[in-house]
């Protein structure tokens, strides 16, 4: 058995037409000083990331963004989010073969359990880590890994995702990392973590699992 904790946005789904247009609307509404290219926008960050991008050190502007984003997101129906090719076979077979399986996420919790259930696949996981669990806190992917670990009594397994913050926090808690190249990260920026796997299909990650299983 495995322990294997998955990135969430470009990693198991692609939610970036979802997230463009919610931000789109909150920028029309709440307009900053200058207007940004939204397709430009680093939107695996967190949202107090990417509206301070935005809005600069403009507190209350960011907190009524943030507000708005809240409101229409957490109310979508997430038709424009879909799960990558493979990622509901695959993680149906990991799960059939006995691991455990964990998600640790930038997404907010609420929108995080909403969209695994609208694409069916929710019931899957053992465990999820959202960015906002703790009131007040912002937790780091590592910290959401560290917390999986210990609520999961685990101290070796796998982290999957898309970005240089999944594979530096994998690598930092000594997890064999896996990174995907079809989200939504540069490929050359990947590597430079040193990720010890690059997949680019999510149908690839059962022969690496299925391989660890053999030790």
């Amino acid at each position: 058995m495995q322990h294997i904790i998955f990135d969430l946005d470009g990693t198991l789904i692609d939610s970036k037409n979802e997230i463009f247009k919610t931000y789109k609307t909150v920028f029309e509404q709440i307009p900053p000083a200058k207007m940004p290219e939204i397709e430009e926008l680093d939107y695996g960050q967190t949202i107090n990331d990417v509206l301070k991008s935005v809005y600069g050190d403009d507190m209350v502007r960011i907190g009524e963004a943030k507000q708005l984003f809240v409101s229409i997101y957490d109310r979508s129906d997430f038709a424009d989010t879909q799960l990558y090719e493979g990622v509901y076979e695959t993680l149906n077979e990991l799960k059939e073969n006995g691991h455990e399986l964990y998600i640790a996420t930038n997404k907010r919790y609420y929108p995080t359990t909403m969209v695994l259930g609208k694409k069916g696949i929710g019931y899957l996981f053992s465990g999820i880590m959202a960015n906002e669990m703790e009131p007040g806190i912002t937790l780091s992917k590592r910290q959401m890994i560290a917390g999986l670990k210990k609520s999961g009594s685990f101290s070796s397994g796998f982290m999957v995702g898309d970005s240089v913050g999944d594979i530096q926090a994998g690598n930092e808690e000594q997890l064999i990392t896996v990174a995907v190249k079809y989200g939504y990260e540069e490929e050359s920026k990947l590597l430079e973590k040193n990720p010890r796997y690059l997949i680019d299909s999510f149908h690839k990650l059962s022969t690496i699992i299925d391989a660890q299983d053999m030790f």
